[in-house]
């Protein structure tokens, strides 16, 4: 059975309510998917399959055990060039190209460590048909702003509100690292809704991409920022 036919897409649909949720828990339980996205065809199948890993499989191996785990579980073939996966690199920057920022307050949950900058406050404004996002963070005793606009669509609205983050995070860091959003885009693994960026670091005459994730709370772009304070933070504390 391939996911081409209309066999198979019926027998996709059909698997339960909710469409395609079995086959996305299933692939986000798999060895080396960090994130999964499935994009449906629109008539009960599968177009595309996004994967997003951090580990040290190789991406042929993905997706030979994609392929596997559907072809076991639900006796369905999918085309391989319909897998994509996008492998990054955990935070790898030699200490002395690294900058310094004092350490913030340890949060009250036990075991969540320290965060280096928090979140304080962002607002969003729309209008003329133009999303401006502005976001206030803090380090300390210390407070950052940072602001960022574009086109007032969803999906670019994710791309403001993290690109304000950078401009902040830039602020908090003197200038001397600069940030670039690579990706950012919302997903559900095992039914949670998230939001995911890519966040390219330079800093001196080294850069890395930086991966970071946030649960969907009140909204997609507080969710952006969060997942943006993920990356950085956790790059900055692994650098000590």
């Amino acid at each position: 059975m391939t996911l081409d036919g209309p066999e198979a897409r019926d027998h996709i649909a059909g698997l339960d309510p909710w469409g395609l949720r079995r086959i996305e828990q299933l692939l986000s339980g798999l060895e080396g998917v960090d994130a999964i996205k499935l994009v449906p065809d629109g008539r009960g199948g599968i177009e595309e399959i996004h994967v997003l890993s951090s580990s040290g499989l190789g991406a042929k191996q993905i997706v030979r055990n994609i392929e596997s785990a559907l072809m076991a579980e639900f006796s369905v073939e999918i085309d391989h060039r319909k897998i994509s996966v996008a492998q990054v690199q955990k935070p790898d920057i030699p200490r002395a190209e690294v900058v310094e920022v004092p350490a913030a307050e340890p949060q009250a949950a036990a075991g969540e460590g320290r965060r280096e900058v928090l979140l304080d406050t962002f607002g969003i404004e729309r209008s003329g048909g133009q999303a401006v996002c502005r976001v206030a963070l803090k380090r300390g005793e210390s407070e950052y702003v940072g602001e960022a606009e574009g086109p007032d669509y969803a999906t670019v609205r994710l791309e403001v509100a993290a690109s304000a983050v950078l401009r902040a995070l830039e602020s908090a860091h003197d200038s001397r690292v600069r940030f670039v959003i690579s990706d950012v885009s919302s997903t559900q693994v095992a039914g949670q809704p998230l939001v995911i960026v890519l966040v390219r670091a330079f800093a001196g005459r080294s850069s890395t991409t930086l991966p970071g994730v946030s649960r969907v709370h009140d909204s997609l772009e507080e969710a952006a920022i969060l997942a943006c304070l993920d990356a950085t933070n956790r790059w900055v504390g692994a650098s000590r």
